[in-house]
């Protein structure tokens, strides 16, 4: 359950605060071993930035939906798996592998910065692969996100490490790569 908790924590390093993800880095070790006043850091920084989002857009129509980071395919491997099997916070990590990977094949990120998406996961004991699941499946799945509008599947990806989008703009062929890519 701490390390679902995290996967929210990294979250918001991701989408918008690369400084934030270079302290989770590191304290990431004293967060698994549950330091208080870490803890309290890292959850008193993820409300800010989630009040922050929240009131730049309290009618979910435009920024807010960058908190869905890593969820539109963290929630085809719940939906897939059955809800349950795999904690929340997990699915949504592997997630944002999975939109990690696919901005990185869009040129958006580099490779480091793809490994060090994965490498602050796996630090916080979360997985960064899912188990193979049919790709015909998986985007079954994903077409039916909340974040699907007038027919278009819209992700949230990132420019760079701390700066995310949300955006209609991917290659079909580049998402399906990075959804195969991790699994196992």
């Amino acid at each position: 359950e701490l390390s679902a908790g995290l996967a929210e924590v990294i979250k918001y390093a991701l989408l918008g605060d690369i400084e934030f993800l270079a302290w989770l880095e590191t304290h990431m070790d004293a967060l698994v071993g549950r330091d208080a006043d870490l803890l309290a850091e890292a959850v008193y920084r993820s409300c800010a930035h989630k009040a922050r989002i929240v009131a730049n857009d309290e009618k979910e129509q435009g920024e807010r939906a960058l908190l869905n980071l890593g969820h539109t395919f963290g929630h085809a491997i719940e939906s897939y798996l059955g809800y349950g099997v795999w904690l929340h916070g997990e699915a949504v990590a592997t997630g944002m592998v999975m939109a990690a990977d696919l901005s990185y094949r869009m040129g958006w990120i580099s490779q480091a910065d793809l490994e060090r998406t994965k490498n602050i996961i796996q630090r916080a004991h979360l997985p960064v692969a899912c188990p193979q699941i049919p790709l015909d499946e998986f985007l079954a799945y994903m077409a039916h996100d909340k974040k699907v509008l007038d027919g278009q599947l819209r992700l949230v990806l990132m420019k760079q490490l701390g700066q995310a989008i949300i955006t209609r703009e991917f290659d079909v062929e580049q998402m399906k790569q990075a959804i195969l890519a991790n699994q196992h």
